[in-house]
């Protein structure tokens, strides 16, 4: 038997720790190098052919080509994006399922007697894709501005009314913000049928609100007019409507988001490949092409500018939806 003195021994614990921890530092590093090293998947949260599913393939296949694994798009409509947004948090924490989301991920839990998911502790931002400028206030009645809409409105022997995609929805609140701006009294009307529009374009239905995606082709064929955009700036697209503010409704003002977050857990340097990679994609031609053509601009915030946001948005839209009386009692 071999004893070996305090000071040998010393010197070999320190060896063996040293060689730990390189071993440690080494299958980390390997790690991160590995990752992605299968299929990925991105969810979408409402119907497939939608600006955020075109959104959604658009990124897929540069992320694709990226990280040279398949990008998989999966739609999961429902609930205003509730089901898709609960289906993400609640997928392992590893980085392989990604949520692309809009405004409605900050805005459902407002409407919610209970939150359906929690956005601070059940996700983990990586970036905010683009921004909207808003929604189009579409009509077919004679009014060709919001001041003669108004004006008519006011004249009318029963109120107007607007068709909604559902309560708590961007289209229903933004009726609603309309009707408090204006001293209108309209009629909501929701619809979960593609009829909305027709019966608007029609007169069954006085107005809506709608996405530009859905406005702008509409509009350039001439089926139906846009008098205003709800958002704080023109959109390219339609370089001759007006925002809400220029039309003369003061304190006017919703826009949307879009977003891709994963779960909450996802190890950070997962968060930074995707988030550097997604950067990647919206510098390309194709993509922002891809985004502008849907009404939107660019953004691409950081994971931590994105996470404000997030917070900034939530409160304001908490302050909204006490406004327009949609909070749960």
């Amino acid at each position: 038997m071999v004893f070996f003195g305090a000071r040998y021994r010393n010197c070999l614990s320190r060896t063996l720790l040293t060689i730990c921890a390189s071993l440690t530092v080494g299958a980390s590093a390997a790690s991160a190098e590995d990752y992605p090293d299968r299929s990925l998947k991105i969810v979408q949260p409402f119907a497939a052919g939608g600006s955020t599913d075109v959104l959604a393939r658009g990124l897929a296949q540069k992320l694709s080509e990226y990280l040279r694994q398949p990008v998989i798009v999966e739609a999961r409509p429902g609930a205003n994006g509730i089901i898709a947004t609960q289906a993400v948090a609640k997928s392992p924490p590893d980085g392989y399922t990604i949520l692309l989301t809009t405004g409605s991920f900050t805005a459902n839990p407002q409407v919610a007697s209970k939150s359906p998911y929690d956005v601070f502790k059940e996700f983990k931002p990586i970036t905010q894709l683009a921004g909207s400028y808003g929604l189009a206030l579409l009509t077919n009645l004679p009014a060709n501005s919001v001041a003669e809409l108004v004006s008519d409105a006011k004249k009318a022997a029963k109120p107007l009314s607007y068709a909604t995609s559902g309560a708590g929805n961007l289209t229903h609140i933004a009726g609603r913000l309309f009707e408090l701006r204006t001293g209108l009294d309209l009629t909501a009307v929701p619809y979960n049928t593609p009829a909305m529009l027709s019966d608007v374009m029609t007169g069954t239905v006085s107005m809506t609100f709608n996405s530009l995606f859905t406005a702008v082709p509409m509009v350039g064929q001439k089926q139906i007019k846009a008098l205003a955009i709800t958002g704080d700036r023109r959109s390219p697209a339609l370089p001759d409507t007006p925002t809400m503010a220029e039309a003369g409704i003061k304190d006017y003002n919703l826009t949307g988001y879009f977003g891709i977050l994963f779960p909450a857990g996802v190890p950070t340097d997962r968060v930074e490949r995707i988030y550097r990679e997604t950067m990647r994609a919206l510098e390309t031609p194709e993509v922002r092409k891809l985004i502008e053509e849907n009404g939107l601009y660019v953004v691409g915030s950081s994971p931590d500018e994105f996470a404000a946001y997030i917070k900034q948005d939530f409160d304001y839209q908490k302050k909204l939806m006490d406004e327009v009386g949609l909070r749960p009692n």
